[in-house]
Order: structure tokens, then C-alpha cells, then sequence
């Protein structure tokens, strides 16, 4: 049984994810002594102690633990770890896994939306049209609470097949994308905390075609967009792709401009994670 005093802990820990968003401080105070906390809930509830653990090094940038962590808690207890793992293994790069878990939780809960807003989320870097048309059908909405949601589920399929045609004309193998998608994710959560936004374009010119891929992020100034991108550019290249493999792939990384916040508002409003 979780004590009152522990829950409250694990309560601070979420009521931070939701204020927090910007470039990450590891060396934040509060996140030692939560670290503590959490070990110390592990002996009443581990499902609980275990992901609240998870749930600190995802905010310190520390995603191959919290990844760690939050398999542990959901060995432990599916329905307490579900939604956070998920978001976790996405936020980690490893967006296949993460789609693999929502739809399983969208089976055993056929109104979770969260799952379904991963789904919709991770699928526009998998092009994994199958996947989200499960999910599209399994999810349940008898209240009419999740319109939005359930309609940017149907517009994504749709821009999906834009987005393949993208990647044909300009030569981009699939798997290949997939894995620069996931050094970038990784660059930017282990520096940032909170959430994004992500466009993709092609370019012409006497070269050829260029994929471009412009990741808009609230809360930061273009310094900070130079330091995740120079971690992405050292992280590509020691990566196990060559440069043939990614040299018509441009990842930017930019501040989101004042006009652009209030549409990035307004679906956060209606519960759509982006």
C-alpha cells in the first residue's frame, strides 16, 4: 500500500512535468532529492517507486535509465506504467517500440486516449499507416470528448502518403529517416524537456532534392537550438549510417516564433500532445 506522503512525492514529480518546459538543468536539487524519495517508495510500491524513478531521469536527460526504469515499473504494474513508458521509449528514439505498446494499450483499454495520441504522434516518423489505422479503430470516443484527437488521427493516415512521397523524391530510404529521426529525438530530449513541433519539406536546387525537417520548439532561443544541434551532428556522425545514407536529410532545430504559439496552444488545450 502507497502512504499518503509517498503519493504526494510522486504527485510533485508529475505536477513539475506538466509546469516545466525548456532546456534541462540535470543538477536541479529537487531531482536528487526525488531520486531518494523514489527508492524509498520502491519498498511500499514498486510500480509507483520504480517509474517515479523512471520519470526523474527523463527530466534530467538521462533517457536510457528512465527507459530502464520504466520497463521495471511496468513489470510491475501495466496500468500504472503504461502511458509514461510509452511517452518515454518515444522520447528515447525508439518510436517503433513505443507504437508497438500503445496499440497494446489501446486492446486493453479501448479509451485511452493518450495511446492513441502516440500513436498519431510516432507514426508520422514510421509511416506506419497500418498501425494507426488500428488504433484509429479500436479507440472507443461515446462522449464526443476526443473529436480533435480522433481528427488529426484521420488527417495524419491521409498526410502519411505526402509524406512517403517525400521521402521517394528525395531518396530517402525509410529505415534511414527513422534512425536520424531517433538521433534527433534523442539530442533534444537530452537537453530539453517538454514538447515539439514537426514539418517536413522538400528542396530543389542544382543538387537535387532535399528532405527538410523543421522541428519547431516553444520556450527556447536559437542558442539553445545550436547546442541540441550540434549533439545531434556529433551523435550522426558516430552513428552506424554513412554519410550517403543521410546526406539529403536536413534537421533543423528552431525556436517557435511568437505567431506560431497560439496554434500550438489551442491543441494543447484539446489534449492533442504534438
Amino acid at each position: 500500500m502507497t502512504t499518503p506522503q509517498a503519493q504526494s512525492k510522486l504527485n510533485e514529480v508529475y505536477d513539475f512535468l506538466i509546469s516545466f518546459e525548456g532546456m534541462i538543468n540535470p543538477d536541479n536539487i529537487r531531482f536528487s532529492r526525488w531520486l531518494r524519495d523514489a527508492q524509498a517508495l520502491r519498498k511500499s510500491n514498486p510500480a509507483e517507486g520504480f517509474l517515479m524513478e523512471a520519470l526523474v531521469y527523463f527530466l534530467q536527460g538521462k533517457l536510457d535509465k528512465a527507459v530502464d526504469y520504466a520497463e521495471k515499473s511496468y513489470r510491475f504494474d501495466k496500468v500504472v506504467a503504461c502511458n509514461d513508458y510509452t511517452t518515454i521509449l518515444s522520447s528515447a528514439g525508439q518510436f517503433e517500440q513505443a507504437m508497438t505498446l500503445a496499440l497494446t494499450n489501446l486492446q486493453e483499454d479501448n479509451f485511452n486516449a493518450h495511446a492513441l495520441n502516440r500513436l498519431i504522434i510516432d507514426s508520422s516518423i514510421t509511416l506506419d499507416k497500418n498501425t494507426l489505422s488500428k488504433g484509429l479503430s479500436l479507440f472507443k470516443d461515446p462522449n464526443d470528448k476526443y473529436k480533435a484527437i480522433i481528427s488529426l488521427g484521420y488527417s495524419t493516415l491521409k498526410r502519411l502518403d505526402e509524406e512517403a512521397s517525400m521521402l521517394e523524391q528525395s531518396k530517402v530510404n525509410i529505415k534511414d529517416f527513422i534512425t536520424v529521426s531517433s538521433i534527433a529525438t534523442r539530442a533534444l530530449n537530452s537537453c530539453y524537456f517538454g514538447i515539439s513541433k514537426i514539418k517536413m519539406n522538400l528542396q530543389h536546387n542544382e543538387v537535387g532534392t532535399f528532405l527538410i525537417v523543421d522541428e519547431k520548439i516553444p520556450n527556447i532561443d536559437i542558442d539553445d537550438c545550436f547546442v541540441i544541434h550540434d549533439k545531434y551532428t556529433d551523435k550522426l556522425i558516430d552513428s552506424e549510417l554513412s554519410f550517403k545514407d543521410y546526406k539529403r536529410i536536413v534537421y533543423n532545430f528552431l525556436p517557435f516564433e511568437d505567431d506560431e504559439l497560439s496554434e500550438f496552444e489551442i491543441n494543447r488545450q484539446q489534449g492533442i500532445l504534438v
